[in-house]
């Protein structure tokens, strides 16, 4: 399983929808991570550059420049869940099309 492709918070998990909102994360093969927030009939897009070491994504943001660590879990059934500060959050893979 890998980590390349869109996410968007898991619908089961209320305490990520309501800590997080609606948001997307965009994986590609090349190192860029695309994170969407979708409020209000708007979108906010946050362009960033991201690494696996080990069992953490390590992302930068190009234009705020700040390394940021956060551990990752794929699960069995196909879930990516992120620990933002410790807490778990569970996202789940964008349908196609």
């Amino acid at each position: 399983m890998t980590l390349v492709g869109t996410w968007v918070v898991d619908e089961s998990d209320r305490h990520a929808l309501a800590e997080l909102g609606d948001v997307l994360l965009d994986f590609d093969e090349n190192g860029a991570l695309t994170y969407v927030i979708r409020a209000d009939g708007k979108q906010q897009i946050i362009l960033m550059q991201y690494e696996v070491d080990g069992d953490a994504i390590v992302t930068d943001q190009p234009s705020a420049s700040r390394v940021e660590r956060t551990s990752f879990s794929l699960s069995d059934d196909g879930k990516l869940v992120l620990a933002f500060g410790g807490e778990p959050f569970t996202f789940r893979r964008a349908s196609e099309g």
